[in-house]
């Protein structure tokens, strides 16, 4: 009984030290840091580069990109030229917060429709593009929300690597500057997104 328990001691062991914890910056930092930011912070806890590993992602990173492969990516060239903002809501596929409650009602989709084409119009951009990682789901917003798949994974790929919970948004000047929040977020965070731009 003896040997059993430290044979198990060992392993516990050994598995807490195959895990490491590591900030937006890739700097480790300890597990009690990590689960403090997840709790207090805007983060959330994504898979590291090793297994077992865990990495912090900022819920609402800025940045500067080449703004001019996106919009030619959704054949907006004419809107980049004229200066015009780009707006894209993400989803990345139908998870637990996208597809219960308050996010299963048609009305909701269409005031909500409403809402991001009316902040766009007052910030002069482009029309809002709604775009979908995976399809799964989207059947709920039929004949309300125009869906199109995300051209090459390119979202994907450049700001959407996780499937953040409910979906994102980003918004992307010409210039290139951009401004997003990954997972949930408040319809009126894209109006405060435009106007920082």
């Amino acid at each position: 009984m003896k040997s059993f328990l430290m044979l198990v001691c060992l392993l516990t062991s050994f598995s807490a030290l195959g895990q490491a914890y590591f900030d937006e910056s890739n700097r480790r930092i300890v597990k009690e840091d990590y689960e403090e930011k997840i709790l207090n912070g805007p983060y959330f806890g994504v898979p590291g580069d090793q297994i077992g590993d865990m990495k912090l992602v900022h819920r609402m990173p800025v940045g500067v990109t080449d703004a001019r492969k996106f919009y030619e990516k959704l054949g907006l060239e004419d809107e980049f030229k004229a200066g015009k903002p780009l707006v894209v809501i993400y989803y990345p596929g139908k998870d637990v917060y996208n597809s219960s409650g308050l996010a299963n009602n048609p009305d909701g989709f269409r005031s909500m429709k409403k809402t991001i084409v009316r902040y766009a119009d007052k910030h002069d951009a482009a029309a809002p593009q709604f775009i979908y990682g995976n399809p799964h789901g989207l059947e709920k917003y039929q004949g309300i929300i125009e869906w199109i798949p995300d051209p090459e994974d390119i979202f994907k790929k450049n700001f959407f690597q996780y499937p953040y919970p409910y979906g994102s948004f980003i918004v992307i000047s010409p210039k290139g500057n951009f401004r997003e929040i990954l997972g949930e977020y408040p319809i009126s965070q894209i109006d405060v997104a435009l106007k920082k731009l």
